[in-house]
């Protein structure tokens, strides 16, 4: 089926994948949830169970058959019913209590038809009904549903007596599909239909079943679609994550990021040594990626990539747009904030000094004149003062963002312009995770002197911000730029989330999700931890009122919180004043 975004509750069901398979460290490849929103309890138990029995590789495969099949929804679904009857088999004698979490789904299956319209019946596909329909009653003890010959036979081909060995299962299923004339081993594709659909329709268009599976990592670019209202009246969060799709190998997932993100700034061995060093603790097993989006001459794209690129292309030009449109409003606050950084700088940074034989007399080095017979006793101001530090902007690049993409790409683009015009060196990087992937890209170097590039921002995937912040604090080691002292400033929603999960540990046997209040926690360790190593960490807050307290668990005083672009210069400018007064210390 087609894959949806995660809400806030589905992304409890990846916890019943793990129990049910008693594994912890894979991906699911499926997930089940309602139509009304809620955890489809039992049916992420046999993904879990599907997992335990046939492996991914497998499924993974029998899935493939017909992708992009014009029956490929129908055939899913149908493949769900076949792997239930045979994993329902399969552990019954080991968990006695998967009758009673059948008996139950069975309920809520003819439970929530009651609730549906008439519409609605309209849009199920009536064979798949029939046969869901079929099994549901015999599962309650219930005479079947009234059939054609072809839907009783395909009913029975559908729960084996004996459920079949992994080696057999694909064989096996293939052989009901060819049998029902449902699949003969062809994908027949449809000509592609694009409908945008609205209000009562949208929302009919999403509850064509009581369940449905969610394929779970796959970059996708997603567009705003109220950004000037946002910005204007206050934000309203879109809580929404990027579209994902089957977990693929390692060599497959490194392929797959160097081609969506360009090739690693980090050589091998550094990279090598980065996760080594930092993909411990609460991110083992995680990886990451340093890029700056240039394409990899080893890494040819391939038709996703390349449809990635044209998305995140048409991305840039919405970021330009919207920052054309605003002009008159972005320019004021780049004025308004380049006077309070340069009437700070001028205040608390003195200037740097060189030794020369006119200027301010220097009382310790009077004594040379007679003794050495050196004229150089004075100091005057270097025409041309070197920065006293730089500044890293990291740009939260999650898809809880998606809803305020243009926004971040301007405020990103506004505290680059301001900082420049005061000599300050800055690096503007973005962030998100998937496939286990940390990865950095760099938008702006502290060399470029051309902003174009911040528009190259998108939202898309996880946001793992604990692994983010140490990787951030290894590219200032990598990376440092022309001055001694480096302060990082986060623009961040405060939301910590990855759908890669905390190992098992001593504290947490079973390992734990990255969200939530665990996430904050992490991420406010990594903020003491980079501060303890001299790195300044400051943050600009735009997300919930509910996320607010979190911003401040995690960034402590260094926070300026704005909820729209004309509070910009004046939070900003009042947390960047404070740091140059504490660098100027």
């Amino acid at each position: 089926m087609e894959a949806q975004s995660y809400t806030a509750e589905q992304r409890r069901a990846a916890n019943q994948v793990w129990a049910a398979a008693g594994a912890y460290g894979f991906e699911p490849l499926f997930l089940a949830h309602n139509t009304d929103g809620t955890i489809d309890f039992y049916m992420n138990c046999i993904v879990g169970l599907v997992h335990k029995y046939y492996g991914d590789d497998l499924v993974r495969s029998l899935f493939d058959c017909w992708d992009g099949d014009i029956r490929q929804s129908q055939l899913d679904d149908l493949t769900w019913l076949y792997l239930e009857s045979a994993a329902y088999a399969l552990e019954l004698p080991r968990r006695p209590v998967l009758a009673e979490l059948r008996r139950a789904h069975a309920d809520y299956f003819f439970g929530i038809q009651y609730k549906l319209s008439r519409q609605e019946w309209m849009a199920k596909n009536q064979l798949v009904y029939t046969m869901q329909a079929h099994r549901w009653r015999t599962v309650q003890g219930r005479r079947p549903p009234v059939m054609t010959p072809y839907e009783a036979d395909l009913a029975k081909a559908l729960a084996p007596d004996t459920p079949p060995a992994p080696a057999a299962l694909k064989d096996a299923l293939l052989s009901v599909f060819a049998k029902a004339s449902l699949f003969d081993g062809t994908v027949r594709q449809k000509p592609a239909l694009h409908l945008h659909l609205e209000g009562l329709l949208a929302s009919l268009a999403t509850k064509t079943l009581p369940t449905q599976m969610i394929k779970t990592d796959r970059v996708t670019v997603e567009h705003s679609n109220s950004v000037d209202a946002a910005s204007t009246g206050g934000l309203t969060v879109d809580k929404r994550l990027a579209h994902i799709t089957l977990k693929q190998n390692a060599a497959e997932d490194r392929a797959y990021i160097e081609s969506c993100f360009g090739r690693s700034l980090y050589p091998p061995e550094r990279l090598r040594k980065a996760e080594q060093e930092l993909c411990t603790g609460n991110h083992l097993g995680c990886r990451l990626w340093f890029a700056a989006g240039v394409p990899s001459p080893e890494q040819a794209p391939n038709p996703e990539a390349k449809h990635l690129a044209e998305q995140a292309q048409l991305q840039a030009d919405r970021n330009r747009a919207y920052y054309a449109k605003n002009r008159e409003l972005h320019r004021s606050v780049v004025l308004r904030l380049t006077e309070q950084i340069r009437n700070c700088i001028l205040v608390h940074q003195q200037p740097n000094a060189r030794v020369a034989r006119s200027g301010n007399l220097d009382p310790e080095r009077v004594w040379r004149a007679p003794l050495l017979d050196d004229a150089r006793v004075f100091r005057c101001a270097e025409e041309e003062n070197q920065p006293s530090f730089t500044v890293d902007l990291l740009l939260d690049a999650s898809a809880s963002r998606l809803h305020c993409q243009e926004v971040i790409a301007a405020q990103g683009s506004i505290l680059a312009e301001s900082l420049a015009a005061c000599g300050i060196p800055v690096r503007v990087s973005c962030f998100s995770s998937l496939r286990g992937y940390t990865v950095l890209r760099v938008l702006k170097g502290f060399q470029d002197k051309n902003l174009q590039n911040i528009n190259q921002y998108f939202a898309s995937g996880w946001n793992r911000d604990g692994l983010a912040l140490r990787a951030a604090g290894d590219l200032v080691d990598f990376a440092p730029g022309p001055a001694p002292r480096h302060l990082l400033i986060l623009l961040t929603d405060a939301s910590p989330n990855d759908s890669r999960r905390v190992p098992p540990s001593s504290e947490n046997p079973l390992g734990h999700d990255y969200g939530g209040a665990f996430g904050v926690d992490d991420a406010a360790a990594e903020v003491r931890d980079l501060r303890r190593k001299g790195l300044r960490v400051s943050a600009v807050f735009m997300g919930e009122d509910s996320s607010s307290r979190d911003a401040e668990r995690i960034y402590g005083k260094n926070l300026a919180r704005i909820r729209g672009m004309d509070q910009l210069a004046r939070a900003a400018g009042r947390l960047i004043q404070n740091e140059i007064r504490e660098l100027g210390d």
